[in-house]
């Protein structure tokens, strides 16, 4: 949301008179306005307001403090700007009648758009001279001149005997200040003290213990958004591209979507406002692809989940990029391919691991039906590839073996299926001849050092003790540590089916 729009959308109404006595508080009508603006955030709203628009209370100085996106520099343009407009009303009102009215003027001074300390006096001296309508600024070297210059800045801008004007100096980031002198934060707090009716506020991220080496400054704390003031606020949000059932369905979806992105990703990336804001809107086209292809209704919430948790595994998201996002969320989502161990692995050891996996759930009785050149021929079809083999199947035994957990194998067996499945990969078109395929492969350094690499990996785990005997001993015995969904894409991106092979 844009702060210009939503100080802009602030209504000034006319009905109550801008004058406060000395114990009067801010008005309902005033705080509920900008609560809208900045929903969750009405006690810091209120307590801005006390401080800045009562009279009675004799405030210098005080501080805003939170983390990054939680509203501190937008919350207090927009209080600034409403009791601003408010008072130039009670300035028309007044001005025939001769009153002592109530103003107030306020200069916002960003710490990052200064790259010194003498940078950020002469800055200072500016943004008064261009809040009040001064044409000229003189120069400022130290605090002793930014005083002087001040002072004479707000008896040019008083009226005689005006007493109730008040100038606002924001220093947004102060903290932060590149080449800041040490007395830069005691003096600027004590400027209040030494012009009338200047008040300083300090926007900064955590204050240290007596960090402006002053007493009883007033501190009003930001906290971070929870699970449920994130969603409320990014409701209002109106993401694109929307559902078939028009925007209401989108707004219960939307709000469904932003909780289950948070429940994802923020105990371990990010926690504010404008990260979850950025991951949703770049998420919610691929999530919603589903239901604006028919494939799901948008109150089969659950499945729809199901369908998309590849979105939530992708770490590109949380990753800044100074690129822009495809306008086209149909592009996006064809674009998009999930990552996995299939496109990080070398070939071989790729055909190693799901050698790997199937002698661990094969057992060794059915290596020869499954894995021998001659059952391997009559298995064959007549239009490519092969048929998968049916042996029986023992009637006592009715779980299948891959839910029973891997079982070990000895290096020498895994070595031979290897081999075996190489050579049917091979005669698939995926595996180029001339790379070695004989039955020395599985004795060369490009094996050896594959296998040491699975098991550096722990792909492959070796049983025993850690140091006993040679780690590729053909008599080691090995346990494959990867499950049925990531053995199945990284042996179909190798060309070859580990169902063919996998006995029921």
């Amino acid at each position: 949301m844009v702060l210009a729009n939503a100080v802009g959308d602030l209504h000034i109404s006319n009905e109550t008179s801008p004058n406060f006595s000395a114990l009067s508080l801010p008005r309902e009508v005033l705080i509920n306005q900008i609560s809208l603006l900045f929903p969750c955030r009405d006690a810091q709203i209120s307590s801005l307001l006390t401080l800045l628009s009562v009279p009675g209370i004799a405030c210098k100085a005080f501080v805003l403090y939170g983390l990054e996106a939680t509203g501190k520099s937008a919350i207090t343009a927009a209080v600034l700007e409403a009791l601003a407009g408010e008072a130039n009303v009670g300035a028309h009102r007044a001005v025939n009648l001769d009153s002592n009215y109530f103003s107030l003027r306020y200069a916002v001074i960003k710490s990052a758009e200064c790259i010194t300390g003498r940078h950020l006096l002469e800055k200072i001296v500016a943004a008064v001279a261009d809040a009040i309508g001064h044409p000229e600024s003189g120069r400022c070297e130290n605090f002793a001149q930014l005083a002087a210059e001040l002072e004479r800045l707000m008896k040019l801008w008083r009226s005689p005997g005006s007493h109730n004007k008040k100038f606002v100096l924001v220093f947004d980031g102060i903290d932060r200040q590149r080449e800041a002198p040490h007395t830069l934060l005691a003096g600027l707090t004590r400027l209040g003290e030494v012009i009338p009716g200047v008040t300083s506020i300090f926007i900064i991220n955590s204050p240290g213990f007596g960090f402006l080496h002053a007493q009883g400054v007033p501190h009003i704390h930001f906290p971070n958004y929870n699970k449920a003031e994130l969603q409320q606020i990014l409701t209002h949000i109106r993401p694109t591209p929307q559902l078939p059932g028009g925007y209401q369905e989108t707004k219960d979806v939307w709000h469904r979507f932003c909780g289950a992105t948070w429940d994802t990703l923020s105990k371990h990336s990010y926690s504010d406002l404008v990260s979850m804001r950025t991951v949703c809107l770049r998420l919610w086209p691929r999530f919603v692809r589903p239901i604006l292809d028919g494939t799901h209704s948008a109150k089969e919430f659950s499945k729809v989940m199901v369908v998309s948790k590849y979105i939530f595994q992708d770490d590109s998201v949380l990753v800044p990029s100074i690129l822009s996002e495809p306008k086209s969320s149909s592009s996006l989502v064809s674009q998009y391919k999930p990552l996995g161990i299939a496109s990080q692995l070398p070939y071989y050891s790729r055909l190693l691991l799901v050698s790997a996996y199937l002698a661990s759930y094969n057992r060794s009785a059915t290596d020869q039906s499954y894995f021998m050149k001659a059952a391997a021929a009559k298995r064959r079809k007549k239009g490519g590839g092969t048929a998968k083999t049916r042996i029986g199947v023992e009637k006592h035994r009715k779980i299948q073996r891959k839910l029973l957990g891997p079982q070990a194998f000895v290096l020498e067996r895994m070595l031979a299926i290897f081999l075996a499945i190489m050579e049917d990969a091979d005669g698939r078109g995926r595996y180029k001849k001339g790379r070695g395929a004989d039955r020395d492969t599985a004795g060369s350094a490009d094996i050896q050092m594959a296998l040491a690499t699975l098991m550096s990996l722990r792909l492959i785990v070796k049983l025993g003790a850690a140091n006993s005997g040679d780690t590729l001993d053909g008599g080691s015995r090995y346990r494959v540590a990867v499950d049925w969904e990531v053995v199945r894409s990284v042996a179909r991106s190798a060309g070859v089916e580990p169902e063919d092979y996998l006995a029921e």
